[in-house]
């Protein structure tokens, strides 16, 4: 990857590769996750706090990485291994496998690529998998087979632990390569297969070219899945999703949308081109955008308008109420009705702390004005515009602080005919 990150915590959809794995085995309702690892990966395995973990100290192949959890095998519980730079897996894919291990001890997840390339090849026979041929070590009648294996392998928990302490690395490499485990099963009596996956799900990623195919795939799913549920995208292919994006049917996405994470949009809302939301919750009949960048903890109630280049953070925007223009609200409680003229700031932070404002229902707030925190603005109250309001306003004032116009006759005049001058 070229990076100082480690791979599988490069991001899918905002999501690190390895997580992908996690919300999938969280959604067959694995009982125990762990995380194999090599040594240099501490901070890695602080992150992945829903794992258990074990570490390979030194890289001698797959199979000696699964044997490297051998402490956390029960002698019962199957063993299904997964790589955490292959994301895409369904769950309907890893069912498939479930399905297939009550006739079979042993079930491999294999494919047929448009390109074999280097990947190991699956030796079948009746439906019985006979072994998994390494491309290096395959003959060349071999490598014309097409079914091709992923690595990801289900097996009898009764049988694994025996089965992995019988690899070994008699091979061109000098690994314990897990695909051996094949022929071992079959020599044990034990019956082994092979169930198809499709290829998109099971890309690899080893470069940032992969990565950026491997999003674009997760992307098109994401795309569809919004589609099929009644939610119009203008230009499908322009709006980005995260992993865990929730939009529901009767929502409006114009182009270049971003969803970044903790998304949750509810029915018939619009975002405008151009906008970017993140850890947000937004009700019915809204309206954001365009420009409009929407931050975390921000909450936006049934029929308010967010117009463009309006920033909104850690706020909750009452029904009814319009942040039309040009407009920061930061830390900030609107009630219903609340409208917010063009230029408008609540200045939350004073280098130390933050402070919250608050205005009531029916408050309007006229252009360029800035409302310095902590502050509460009362019913039906107006801010006066180009005001800087440092004080509270009870229900029903005017709040103004502009400074006392001054005309002076004949100033522009005069202004000019010194100007021509010089």
């Amino acid at each position: 990857m070229k990076s100082s990150k480690p791979k599988v915590m490069h991001e899918i959809a905002n999501l690190p590769m390895v997580q992908h794995i996690q919300y999938l085995l969280e959604e067959i309702d694995c009982p125990k996750k762990i995380f194999v690892s090599s040594p240099d990966m501490q901070d890695t395995r602080d992150h992945l706090t829903a794992f258990n973990h074990a570490v390979q100290d030194q890289a001698l192949g797959t199979g000696h990485a699964v044997l490297s959890a051998a402490d956390h095998m029960d002698g019962k519980t199957d063993i299904l291994v997964l790589y955490g730079d292959t994301p895409l897996i369904t769950k309907e894919t890893i069912e498939s496998m479930i399905a297939a291990r009550k006739s079979y001890d042993l079930v491999v997840l294999g494919m047929h690529p448009e390109d074999p390339a280097q990947y190991g090849r699956l030796i079948v026979d009746k439906g019985n998998l006979k072994r998994i041929v390494e491309y290096k070590e395959a003959t060349e009648a071999e490598r014309e087979i097409t079914f091709c294996n992923s690595g990801i392998v289900l097996i009898n928990g009764k049988h694994a632990l025996e089965m992995l302490r019988k690899i070994d690395n008699k091979n061109a490499k000098g690994e314990y390569y897990l695909t051996d485990i094949i022929e071992i099963a079959n020599q044990k009596g034990l019956k082994a297969t092979a169930v198809v996956g499709d290829e998109q799900e099971l890309i690899g990623v080893n470069s940032c070219i992969e990565l950026a195919e491997a999003e674009y795939i997760f992307q098109t799913r994401q795309r569809h899945k919004f589609l099929d549920k009644g939610v119009t995208l203008r230009d499908p292919e322009t709006t980005y999703f995260s992993y865990d994006t929730k939009i529901d049917g009767g929502c409006i996405i114009e182009p270049n949308v971003f969803f970044g994470p903790q998304v949750i949009l509810e029915k018939d809302i619009t975002i405008k081109a151009n906008s970017y939301l993140e850890g947000c919750h937004i009700k019915p009949n809204v309206s954001i955008g365009p420009f409009a960048r929407i931050r975390p903890g921000a909450e936006i109630s049934e029929n308010a308008k967010i117009g463009n280049f309006v920033e909104i953070k850690k706020s909750k925007i009452g029904k009814g109420s319009k942040v039309s223009h040009l407009s920061y609200i930061g830390d900030s409680l609107l009630g219903e009705n609340v409208n917010i003229g063009a230029g408008t700031i609540t200045c939350n932070y004073d280098g130390y702390n933050k402070y919250k404002t608050v205005l009531e229902d029916g408050v309007f707030i006229g252009s360029n004005s800035s409302l310095v925190a902590p502050l509460t603005v009362g019913k039906n109250a107006i801010v006066g515009a180009g005001s800087s309001i440092t004080k509270n306003i009870n229900e029903d004032e005017i709040g103004i602080t502009r400074s006392e116009q001054k005309n002076i006759k004949g100033g522009a005049r005069r202004f000019r005919k010194t100007k021509e001058r010089k």
